[in-house]
């Protein structure tokens, strides 16, 4: 009789604490979830989204941050085999309402930079940009056009032909052949100059 009494007072607790219990489960479920490496396997550029797996999952097509999305917007696609953080935002299994934040650098993909004062962006092509804080210098390639900035000089490179500018003086050159503009005049170098037709070289 005590024992059913027991039974009676203890069993909507009992049932409760196993309630209690589920719920816990889940919540830990959800927690490990929020937040997951991923690797992009497919870009939908026209949609802005990207599938991503995770473990043995995929998820389905599903939006990615860009840089900026407002008044002053910036695009950036992601590369397949790029890793991402991948926020779970709706604690779910299917990965439906999740996002995914990109720029983790990998194996596949390492960084451009590896120095502090260095910030560069280099894209598929090639192409590089960059500017190192600590030298004050602004770079940019372009296949065989370059251009270096700094406080104390200006540098344009396209090909062969060379632009160089400093606050004394700014010189064109292109291979054996240059002009050169300082506070002395101008100064013409190579085998021939000519003026409006007429060659004014010896």
């Amino acid at each position: 009789m005590f024992d059913e009494l027991l039974r009676m007072q203890l069993g909507p607790i009992i049932e409760r604490l196993a309630e209690m219990e589920t719920e816990l489960d889940d919540l830990h479920r959800r927690a490990e979830n929020h937040c997951r490496i991923g690797v992009c396997q497919s870009v939908d550029a026209a949609s802005n989204t990207c599938r991503v797996s995770h473990g043995e999952l995929l998820t389905p097509a599903i939006r990615f941050f860009n840089p900026s999305a407002g008044a002053q917007s910036e695009s950036r696609i992601p590369s397949v085999g790029e890793q991402c953080l991948l926020l779970n935002y709706g604690g779910g299994d299917g990965g439906a309402q999740s996002v995914a934040l990109f720029g983790l650098n990998c194996d596949r993909f390492p960084p451009v930079s590896t120095l502090a004062a260095l910030t560069r962006r280099q894209y598929a092509d090639g192409t590089q940009s960059s500017y190192d804080d600590a030298g004050h210098v602004l770079s940019w390639s372009n296949g065989p056009t370059a251009l270096t900035a700094s406080r104390e000089a200006v540098e344009l490179s396209i090909g062969p032909a060379r632009l160089a500018m400093r606050p004394e003086a700014i010189e064109l050159r292109l291979g054996a052949v240059g002009i050169l503009l300082d506070s002395a005049g101008i100064h013409f170098s190579g085998p021939l100059v000519e003026h409006q037709g007429r060659v004014i070289s010896p």
